[in-house]
């Protein structure tokens, strides 16, 4: 009867354990299924090759291999004018970069120069457009806050015959150097002598014209303010002078015994009665 019961036994623990096993397994495979249903599909993604910076190039820099490498990029966002093999940026001419890289930035044509190009000031204006420097200080300059790229308004100020008067002369212009610095930007506020814009042909016209009629100042836009200022000018004599209203009606009491009445008459008609 032991022997029994013992076999009994076991034969009861183990077929017990195997079916909570099974269904333990087909729970978490059910699980499993309705997880897979529920994903969404991920459609496959086309990749192009793209030569990225290693490291931080800094303007002037001569590229060379050890500050490239190869990577896989989305074909769909392929950088206009990047390249697609090393040996394409770093050949037998050195390629200077014009405006600073950072690492994981993809080498683009506008970035850097030709083969064996310089990496001066004539190197980063757009085609078409002219440099124009303009004198600043402390004041008209924003304090050294301008760094190379900025985007601002220029101010002229000028006295008239109607006294002083500053206008927008022109809106959304584009820094290209701080006194010599073209391609890197400080961290902290930098005084400087001059700033250089771009600008097309007319608005060099603009500025020299400016220049020799009044004095120039700077506004700082915000970064990604795209907005143009419409031209207007204000005259200085409109925002402190205060019109004087002269008062039309006084006030002049009666008194009549212990009475006191008090009445509001115009001042032409008072003067009148005197």
């Amino acid at each position: 009867m032991a022997g029994l019961a013992l076999t009994f036994g076991a034969a009861s623990y183990v077929g017990g354990n195997y079916y909570l096993e099974s269904q333990t397994q087909a729970l978490t495979q059910a699980r499993i299924n309705e997880l897979d249903a529920n994903r969404p599909i991920v459609e496959a993604v086309d990749l192009a090759k793209v030569v990225v910076a290693t490291t931080e190039i800094k303007f002037g820099i001569a590229i060379d291999d050890s500050m490239i490498k190869v990577v896989d990029w989305p074909q769909d966002a392929f950088p206009e004018g990047a390249f697609t093999a090393k040996s394409d940026v770093v050949s037998d001419g050195n390629r200077r970069v014009l405006t600073t890289i950072y690492p994981g930035e993809p080498i683009i044509t506008a970035k850097i120069t030709g083969e064996n190009g310089r990496a001066g000031l004539a190197g980063i204006i757009t085609e078409g457009m002219r440099a124009v420097t303009i004198p600043v200080n402390t004041v008209n300059g924003v304090a050294g806050f301008i760094q190379p790229g900025d985007r601002v308004d220029i101010l002229l100020i000028k006295d008239g015959r109607d006294g002083t008067t500053s206008e927008t002369l022109m809106s959304n212009v584009k820094i290209l150097t701080v006194d010599q610095n073209v391609g890197s930007r400080n961290e902290t506020a930098q005084l400087a002598n001059s700033v250089t814009i771009e600008t097309d042909t007319n608005g060099a016209k603009k500025v020299a014209w400016g220049l020799n009629v009044g004095s120039l100042s700077l506004t700082l836009r915000g970064a990604g303010d795209d907005s143009l200022e419409e031209s207007s000018s204000t005259e200085a004599g409109n925002l402190f002078s205060l019109k004087e209203e002269k008062p039309t009606t006084t006030s002049i009491k009666v008194i009549a015994g212990d009475e006191i009445k008090e009445y509001n008459v115009s001042i032409e008609g008072a003067q009148k009665n005197q």
